[in-house]
């Protein structure tokens, strides 16, 4: 009688485990808190299991998805470029692919074979099926442009592309295999690592969470009405198709940074964020200031973006353009064509004139109902010259030099071409002196907003520079006395 020898699933089947999905050997390291396993991978097999169709997972980030840690959507020119290079190569290197997962100990085995040097083992990691997800963390452009090439050479014969497919098998890449599944670690992680394509600043903004203006701003990106289905970190693509998933619409106003800058503006900030580490160190006063009430700087900063939440929601059902937002009669389309204020510098403008009354302490709900009152429109103009043989010359009634710069819309045709304000772009040069002329404004129409204008207020808003101290006295010239 003879028997089959059975197989390693199958011997697993008789001890009650599930099969086995994969085991590898290598070295576990680890830096900091996190632990990390490193080997290398056939490049064949790379394309062949460590896909998005085997053991990979990735999706585009979504802010409001707390199960996922997400990626930056897919470019194509990406993994044609990074594919062109595998193929043309005969030194295919890809660098080290990394990827995550949770080490669940009912599903992961992880067994110790010896300790090569302090603090690094080799060891043999077992992956077993019902394991938690296994997540591109950097790579996934990679990832797609090798299994494109593997899949166009892996049977040639012959030629050009038998060179290239003797190159693949003849190559192994680095893997990195993270044991961690926190879906905010991971995102983060990313963020600090990502090095192959330069990420976007919004991207950054609603991923990143190690920053207290990050923090901040997914905070009001998630709640504020304003920001429902119009905010953007993603290709437009993207966006609109991870919207039709989840039964939604969206359609881009304003990018995730700019929202970022302006909730922190309103919080205390205002204009004082000419970088990124100077918008933090003020945020920061900011939350120790609300710690002292809240008792923690997660509560303070939850507080504080309740109260920025507020004040945009009420500026959306009043500020003109935002108003019939609101309402479901205009289109952010139709938005962007009318209004100033559909570009960033004019969302900076709004809010850091709510960043004045809440330093001036006045009500900031006043002070958007006198925004309310200024002309937003694109087409609100006043002309000069003409009747006396001089040239006719538009320009904005309010903002002309600052957010507008109007000239003839000599695209259109002949026959409806027109005056029209076109956004000056966001120059901190332009929106400073916009908030300027608002807050001016607003002090002289409304007397009760009078303190909105005061050095003080502008001071503390970053428009006007704080004194310096007397610094040292001036040297005197000692007298001297001259002899022959």
């Amino acid at each position: 009688m003879t028997f089959a020898t059975p197989s390693l699933d199958e011997l697993s089947a008789m001890l009650g485990k599930a099969p086995i999905r994969f085991e590898r050997v290598g070295l576990m390291s680890s830096a900091g808190k996190l632990q990390k396993i490193v080997w290398s991978e056939p490049m064949p097999m790379l394309a062949e299991l460590w896909n998005f169709k085997s053991l990979l997972t990735r999706s585009d980030y979504d802010l409001n998805d707390t199960s996922d840690p997400g990626q930056r959507d897919i470019s194509e020119s990406q993994i044609k470029k990074i594919a062109e290079g595998i193929r043309t190569s005969d030194r295919p290197y890809l660098g080290t692919l990394v990827v995550g997962m949770d080490p669940d100990s009912e599903f992961v085995d992880i067994q110790k074979l010896g300790e090569v040097m302090p603090g690094v083992f080799l060891v043999k990691i077992t992956v077993r099926e019902g394991a938690p997800t296994i997540w591109s963390v950097d790579g996934q452009h990679r990832e797609f442009a090798i299994d494109r090439v593997w899949a166009a050479v892996k049977d040639a014969t012959e030629g050009d592309t038998l060179v290239v497919r003797r190159y693949i098998e003849q190559s192994a890449v680095e893997m990195t295999m993270l044991l961690e599944g926190d879906r905010d670690i991971l995102s983060t992680l990313f963020i600090k690592m990502a090095s192959t394509k330069p990420i976007s600043p919004s991207l950054i903004a609603v991923m990143d969470k190690a920053s207290i203006q990050n923090r901040l701003g997914q905070y009001v990106i998630k709640n504020a009405k304003l920001c429902e289905g119009r905010t953007s970190y993603l290709a437009d693509a993207a966006h609109k198709k991870k919207a039709a998933e989840n039964g939604s619409t969206f359609e881009r106003l304003y990018p995730a940074a700019a929202v970022r800058s302006a909730a922190a503006a309103i919080a205390g900030v205002g204009v004082r964020d000419r970088t990124p580490d100077a918008r933090e160190t003020h945020l920061e006063a900011v939350v120790k200031r609300w710690t002292a009430v809240d008792g923690s700087g997660d509560k303070a900063l939850e507080a504080i973006g309740d109260e920025v939440v507020e004040i945009l929601d009420y500026a959306f059902e009043r500020v003109p353009g935002w108003r019939e937002m609101s309402e479901g009669t205009l289109t952010v389309g139709e938005f962007r064509k009318r209004y100033l204020h559909s570009a960033a510098a004019g969302l900076h403008v709004i809010s850091n004139t709510i960043a004045a009354a809440r330093i001036a302490g006045v009500s900031p709900r006043t002070a958007v109902d006198a925004l309310a009152g200024i002309p937003w429109g694109r087409k609100d103009l006043k002309t000069t010259g003409g009747e006396d043989g001089t040239k006719t010359v538009a320009s904005h009634l309010f903002f002309e030099g600052t957010l507008a710069k109007t000239g003839f819309d000599v695209r259109a045709r002949e026959e409806e071409r027109q005056w029209i304000a076109s956004a000056s772009g966001a120059t901190r040069a332009g929106y400073e002196a916009a908030i300027n002329r608002v807050l001016q404004h607003i002090a002289q129409e409304h007397p009760e907003l009078k303190a909105i204008a005061s050095d003080e207020t502008f001071t503390e808003l970053g428009l006007i520079a704080r004194k310096r101290g007397p610094g040292r006295p001036k040297k005197t010239a000692k007298a001297t006395t001259v002899t022959e």
